[in-house]
């Protein structure tokens, strides 16, 4: 193969890898992205809202307690799954976690 030919096709070569990783790291932070956005279920946040409401007033009954813990352990948990992908996002695009929540303007969730 003559070697402006060998080049060529180095250079085609190159540029197909550079597109396939490139495709690959934009394929990891949608996914990334995606779970970070993910929310506490609509149902479940008014259920841990009424049950909230009602411990402050002191009627809950054994049950409702449990129910409430329950719910606040799952969003706790959401929570932490949350902050590991924007800790993966950070690392995959070289910045910080600070810079991660900025760009993507998260705002502290509640329930």
């Amino acid at each position: 193969m003559p070697e402006r030919e060998y080049e060529r096709f180095i250079q085609k070569a190159n540029n197909l890898r550079k597109r396939h990783l490139t495709n690959k790291k934009s394929r990891k932070e949608s996914d990334l992205i995606l779970k970070i956005n993910t929310i506490f279920p609509t149902d479940k946040r008014e259920k841990y809202n009424e049950l909230y409401a009602r411990f402050r007033e002191n009627s809950l009954n054994k049950t409702e307690q449990q129910e409430l813990l329950n719910l606040n352990e799952e969003f706790e948990i959401l929570n932490a799954k949350r902050i590991k992908y924007i800790g993966e996002l950070a690392k995959l695009r070289h910045q910080t976690l600070e810079e991660i929540i900025a760009d993507l303007q998260i705002k502290t969730s509640k329930i």
